[in-house]
């Protein structure tokens, strides 16, 4: 038997993709060790897998503190492999393995923001420390790739997709609310609604201008998420569709809700990574409306399960919208593609084996392993 892979992974905080994507690792034999913060989630689940967490509060870009204890850490455990999943556990571990031999992953979830002068960007992703970066959808590895200054660039190597796995059933179907009347809305209503931080970015000023062209003046839009921009809500108190446009706030129910949709639409001006919104809302068979920013595409098939229109174009949004909304029966049938995609073309076993592959690579040997 070849030798056993370790790999460290350093986090922030993790999330339920994260956390299956860790036991599935582990389940296919690889030595898996986490780095967290003291409150991050699922570490109990983490443990009784056999995985070992250790706690550590990585507070800011450069932080002296955590980079002498990720080297002590790295000395002690020598992974052969250190994965990173935020800017500042990245810049943080470059600096706490500058000499030291393991391999260095980084996963990059968001579109743009990396310049070549910027000090933060050159400490990070830009660095030549890093081996490799896996991105979570190909629009960012594309941004990636299109990134250059001069002679500075990433060698196109360097980049690979990887797209993040999810189940769905982890979302959460049965607690699904009948209807919206506890928000004001009339039980028999057609309701279309966004999760998101309410910015301009995220196209809701244009989300806003689209309702007000939809055939069906009945239509009513639930915004789930703190408002960030308040000029947003400015539009809205101007809207004469004012009355049927209800913000929600933040909700930790806010899948619940997503469920309860008869259209989700995300509609994304730029900087979109693989919206875990619109995983939800497909995971619920609810079809979605998204732009074609950032990775949205990759999760819709435009015309099978949801609709992709041109970013910033209200008619375009309108448009697609009223096809949806006059006929159920294609809603319906959309929602079954949606979920089917998911759990077909995203599934977790599918990230963790395309992420061994990386790590194959990057150590030419395989290490893809053998589910137990």
């Amino acid at each position: 038997m070849g030798q056993t892979l370790k790999v460290l992974h350093v986090f922030q905080g993790t999330d339920v993709g994260e956390r299956h994507q860790l036991l599935r690792t582990k389940a296919r034999g690889i030595d898996v060790i986490v780095v967290c913060r003291s409150g991050a989630k699922f570490q109990d689940d983490m443990q009784a897998a056999g995985i070992p967490v250790h706690h550590l509060d990585i507070r800011k870009r450069i932080d002296p503190e955590a980079i002498a204890r990720l080297r002590q850490l790295v000395l002690a455990e020598q992974p052969e492999i250190v994965h990173t999943y935020t800017k500042t556990a990245l810049s943080n571990t470059i600096r706490a393995i500058r000499d030291l031999p393991p391999r260095l992953v980084a996963y990059r979830g968001i579109v743009g923001n990396l310049h070549w002068l910027n000090p933060s960007s050159r400490s990070s992703f830009l660095h030549p420390r890093v081996d490799r970066i896996i991105c979570v959808c190909e629009a960012i590895r594309q941004d990636l790739l299109h990134n250059r200054f001069l002679g500075w660039r990433i060698p196109p190597e360097k980049v690979v997709t990887v797209h993040k796995g999810h189940e769905t059933d982890w979302w959460p179907h049965e607690n699904v609310p009948d209807d919206f009347t506890e928000f004001g809305i009339p039980a028999d209503a057609t309701v279309i609604g966004c999760v998101a931080q309410m910015r301009k970015r995220k196209g809701i000023p244009v989300l806003i201008e689209a309702l007000e062209r939809l055939e069906n003046r009945a239509v009513h839009l639930v915004l789930i998420g703190k408002v960030a921009d308040r000029a947003i809500a400015r539009q809205v108190a101007r809207s004469p569709a004012a009355g049927r446009i209800h913000f929600l706030g933040w909700r930790a129910d806010a899948a619940s809700l997503t469920g309860a949709l008869d259209v989700f639409v995300l509609p994304s001006l730029r900087r979109e990574g693989l919206p875990r919104t619109v995983i939800e809302a497909m995971s619920q068979q609810v079809p979605a409306v998204v732009t074609d920013s950032g990775g949205s595409p990759e999760l819709v098939e435009e015309g099978i399960s949801g609709r992709i229109v041109a970013s910033g174009d209200p008619g375009a949004l309108a448009n697609a919208l009223n096809e949806l909304l006059r006929d159920p029966e294609r809603r319906k049938q959309m929602g079954i593609a949606a979920e089917e995609r998911i759990r077909t073309t995203f599934n977790p076993d599918i990230t963790v084996a395309r992420t061994l592959a990386v790590y194959s690579d990057l150590l030419g040997r395989d290490v893809t392993g053998k589910s137990e």
